[in-house]
């Protein structure tokens, strides 16, 4: 029921619930209940995204890099990567790591490369495998060692910023 699900959402992302805007973007990126509206949907999205909602920094992610419903713009779409895996999102993870393989939007650098895609190698992602493995052969032994040790510190501060106290 499209119709009532608007409304639901409608009435909790007034009242600023993250994941009914996440919701909400998403029903009208792909025109569900609502017609398809890249702007408001990225607008929701960005709500979403402001209080920590994974999946809204991902999607936004995705939305500024690949550019099939907006022009690429590869600075947000790093940015909101990054956020999306700092917060334990392995493809955001790994969609880094070809970011800096390629330099897309950033200087090419292989030793970040490499430890971003450890980093969602490690959470998970087995795609991510091949262009770690990829990224460590094109680096000499010294920084080899320097993007293990930046692969470390990321996981660091993920499980830091992820961990759930007790």
């Amino acid at each position: 029921d499209n119709p009532a699900a608007v409304k639901l959402m409608n009435d909790l992302a007034g009242q600023k619930n993250p994941n009914a805007e996440y919701w909400l973007g998403h029903m009208a990126e792909v025109g569900l209940g609502v017609p398809r509206d890249t702007k408001k949907a990225i607008d929701f999205y960005k709500r979403a995204a402001d209080q920590n909602v994974v999946a809204a920094e991902a999607r936004l992610g995705d939305i500024f890099l690949n550019g099939d419903s907006v022009p690429p713009d590869f600075s947000q779409a790093k940015s909101y990567l990054e956020r999306a895996a700092y917060d334990g999102d392995p493809r955001s993870a790994m969609l880094l790591g070809q970011i800096y393989r390629v330099g897309l939007g950033t200087p090419v650098d292989q030793k970040q490369a490499y430890a971003w895609s450890e980093v969602a190698s490690l959470e998970g992602s087995e795609f991510a495998k091949s262009e770690r493995d990829s990224s460590l052969h094109d680096l000499d032994l010294s920084d080899q060692q320097a993007a293990i040790a930046r692969a470390h510190e990321i996981l660091k501060e993920i499980k830091q910023k992820t961990e759930v106290p007790l």
